[in-house]
């Protein structure tokens, strides 16, 4: 696959207050197409890992999404009161509210 460059518009971008309305509607557009690529991109490799995976372990992919949503579903069980307060910072959720 050849190497894209990581922008939509290269070296040649001209200064944007300069340019027309309709030329930036050009370049968003051009914007949202690239990042779609992108995307699809992401996802195809993605796809390929999974099969990979299932190829050589059978069954792994499942078992991996089971323990995902039973962690997930443990997450989102736990107690909210265990959460880290931002405003204390250097303080993980065992010693939250514990003098020195």
């Amino acid at each position: 696959m050849p190497l894209h460059e990581s922008s939509a518009f290269g070296d040649n971008l001209r200064d944007p207050k300069l340019l027309p309305p309709v030329e930036v509607d050009e370049m968003l557009t051009r914007i949202q197409h690239s990042h779609g690529f992108y995307y699809k991109v992401m996802n195809l490799e993605v796809w390929a890992l999974v099969e990979t995976l299932d190829q050589m372990f059978p069954g792994a992919w499942g078992q991996f999404m089971t323990n995902r949503q039973l962690a997930v579903k443990q997450f989102l069980a736990r107690d909210p009161n265990c959460a880290i307060d931002p405003n204390e910072s250097g303080k993980d959720a065992e010693t939250k509210g514990t003098e020195d």
